[in-house]
């Protein structure tokens, strides 16, 4: 899982040695970053399918080999090209057979106190992975190759394999004989990549009015205006749709559907998977917002990103662990809304100490709540769904979950990235306006450019622009751009904010049960 997580981490922060090796450019590397998250969201459901028909074992091991192949090819690319099939698609595919059989296997094999150990180590693994990653990456890319950190996926890949002889297989039980829905399949795939390739749009071509015209094989998409993040979101909804219709009637005709939407009718694992969304998200989010602000703002390097991000990911693990624990004697409802509260404190603390001039103790300790929070929230909430539903429904739940894991990431990233713009816009237009500096015939052009090709850049990108400027002028603009920096942050931050409330919300609906009694425990 550690793996599997720290993947796409890697390959951000290998972007430029990428553009360099491959001599390709950024939106080149940023497709193939794209294709990895589609490949993952579309076809989670159908691998928990596949794990069904073929054993969860054997589908674990079968994912393992093709990411491990992938992983392989990628580390040995002579062209983008090979890259775009090794990482892109052979890994996204190896993921979607991995991860629901991840969960599913770590529900059979373990149970009472255990399993929630086991889901506790999984969930503080998957956050911190996405929080060290930054500093593996950064770090072999920086002093050895990013080829390096694909070659050691193989390794790791090799040794589980040989240790997944000790895993019990989790057989479906069941008289219907799991067959693989076709069409349901296809539905499903184009519904999910549809929605996550049209949120990863936003940060470019904005969520409503498109920003620039979108083009797909030399035809504008871009309808009445619209920017193609609505029009592909939309179109996806409109296919899920047709996806739940399609398994309605394979379920009227006797089949089996890919799968059994009547899962989403109980509010428990509804309301979990949702949970599960705005965790990721969260965590998503916010290292992003954070990595702006490290790297453009404070000039840090991808390394010193990742070490201060430590004080996050170590109290996350921890929490991770000890928390899960706890519900032998407190419901993990109850957990999980502590669990928010906590998280919704600490960047409560870090929108109260982000400023141009940083208190680092007060930052920290906001990383160090968050971190907590988020561990706390990860120790309960995949072994709480799964634990609701019935043993031939627990693949079909856990590819849900990691659906919905993806779509958060993906969400959180795209979403905080928009709010980030809109903030700094917004806090740029008003200090032009209120400014004593800059002349007023130039202060309408300086607003339209600013609305117009808003970017998040640092003090050295905006000086360079500025070049032919007068001196005094271009300082009063760099000072409007520090500040609005930290405005579009704290404005993300914010809305962070109002994601854990909606959380808190959602989270009323979560089963009440104490999963592990005392006596079980003992």
């Amino acid at each position: 899982m550690f793996v599997l997580v720290i993947d796409t981490t890697i390959m951000n922060v290998s972007i430029s040695t990428l553009i360099e090796d491959f001599d390709t450019d950024v939106a080149t590397v940023q497709a193939a970053i794209t294709l990895y998250a589609l490949v993952m969201a579309s076809f989670m459901i159908t691998g928990g399918k596949i794990g069904d028909i073929i054993g969860r074992k054997r589908a674990f091991r079968i994912g393992l080999i093709i990411y491990g192949a992938g992983s392989l090819l990628t580390s040995i690319s002579p062209t983008m090209a090979v890259l775009f099939i090794g990482w892109s698609i052979l890994e996204g595919f190896g993921a979607t057979l991995v991860m629901p059989a991840i969960q599913t296997l770590v529900t059979s094999n373990y149970s009472g106190k255990d399993r929630a150990l086991a889901y506790g180590i999984i969930g503080g693994i998957v956050a911190g992975a996405i929080a060290l990653g930054p500093i593996i990456g950064g770090w072999l890319t920086t002093e050895y190759t990013w080829r390096l950190a694909f070659a050691g996926e193989v390794v790791v890949v090799l040794i589980v394999l040989l240790l997944s002889r000790y895993i019990q297989d989790s057989l479906l039980e069941t008289e219907e004989k799991p067959r693989l829905d076709i069409v349901g399949s296809i539905l499903s795939a184009l519904g999910m990549g549809f929605i996550v390739f049209g949120v990863l749009l936003a940060g470019t071509y904005g969520w409503w009015k498109a920003r620039q015209p979108f083009y797909i094989g030399g035809i504008e998409i871009s309808p009445f205006g619209l920017s193609p993040t609505s029009v592909f979101i939309l179109a996806g909804g409109i296919i899920l749709l047709c996806f739940a219709l399609w398994e309605r009637y394979v379920i009227s005709m006797g089949k089996m559907p890919l799968i059994r939407l009547d899962v989403l009718r109980d509010r428990g694992v509804t309301s979990g998977v949702f949970v599960q969304m705005v965790q990721t998200l969260l965590i998503g989010g916010f290292l992003f917002s954070m990595a702006l602000f490290f790297q453009i703002a404070l000039g840090l390097n991808s390394m010193q990103t990742g070490f201060l991000y430590l004080p996050l990911s170590i109290p996350l693990l921890i929490a991770s662990l000890t928390a899960s624990r706890l519900s032998a004697r407190i419901a993990p409802k109850r957990i999980i809304q502590v669990g928010l509260l906590v998280l919704i404190a600490g960047l409560l603390l870090a929108i109260a100490t982000i400023n141009v001039e940083v208190r680092g103790l007060g930052l920290l300790t906001g990383f160090a709540l968050i971190g907590i929070g988020a561990g706390v929230i990860a120790s309960q909430i995949m072994n709480l769904v799964l634990s609701q539903v019935l043993p031939e429904r627990t693949s079909e739940t856990a590819a849900l979950m990691s659906t919905s894991q993806n779509l958060g990431m993906a969400i959180g990233t795209a979403l905080m990235g928009s709010i980030v713009i809109a903030g700094l816009v917004g806090g740029a237009i008003t200090l032009t306006d209120d400014s004593t500096v800059i002349p007023e015939d130039l202060k309408p052009l300086i607003i339209s450019a600013v609305e117009e090709n808003a970017r998040f850049l640092s003090n050295e990108e905006l000086t360079d622009i500025l070049k032919d400027a007068p001196p005094d002028l271009s300082q009063e603009i760099v000072r409007i751009n520090e500040i609005s920096r930290i405005q579009g942050i704290k404005a993300s931050l914010w809305g962070l904010v109002i994601f854990s409330i909606f959380g808190i919300i959602v989270s009323i609906f979560l089963p009440p049960e104490i999963l592990v009694s005392p006596e079980t425990e003992q």
